[in-house]
C-alpha cells in the first residue's frame, strides 16, 4: 500500500465520528451529560466526566454540540486555569435571565 493510498488524519476523524452518530452513541451521550446537569446541577466539563464516567474528550464534543443549539449556557468559571461551568437550559426559561443560574453555583466554584 503506498502513501497515496492511505486515509489522511482527517478522514479518519471523520470516519469515527459518523460511526459515532450513526450507533447512536453521540445521542446517548447528550443525554448523559444532560442528565448530569440537571441532576448534579451546574458543574464544569471535568464534573461531568466523573459523573458518566465518559472520556473528557466526548464530553467537550457533546458539550458544545448542546451549547451551539441552546440546551446548556454557559453560567461562569472556576479554579485556575479556569473551567467553565455549565448549566441546563430549560426550554421554558429561553428568554429567562442567567442571573438565577450562577446562585446554584456556589458548591461547584470551589
Amino acid at each position: 500500500m503506498t502513501a497515496l493510498m492511505q486515509p489522511t488524519g482527517r478522514e479518519v476523524s471523520r470516519e469515527g465520528y459518523d460511526d459515532v452518530r450513526r450507533s447512536g452513541r453521540q445521542a446517548r451521550q447528550r443525554q448523559q451529560v444532560l442528565d448530569a446537569i440537571r441532576q448534579g446541577g451546574p458543574c464544569t466539563r471535568q464534573r461531568i466526566a466523573e459523573l458518566t464516567g465518559l472520556a473528557l474528550s466526548s464530553i467537550c464534543g457533546r458539550c458544545r454540540e448542546l451549547l451551539d443549539i441552546g440546551q446548556l449556557t454557559v453560567v461562569g468559571t472556576s479554579g485556575k486555569p479556569a473551567r467553565q461551568i455549565l448549566a441546563y437550559v430549560p426550554e421554558e426559561a429561553d428568554n429567562a435571565p442567567r442571573g438565577d443560574l450562577l446562585d446554584d453555583c456556589a458548591e461547584v466554584a470551589q
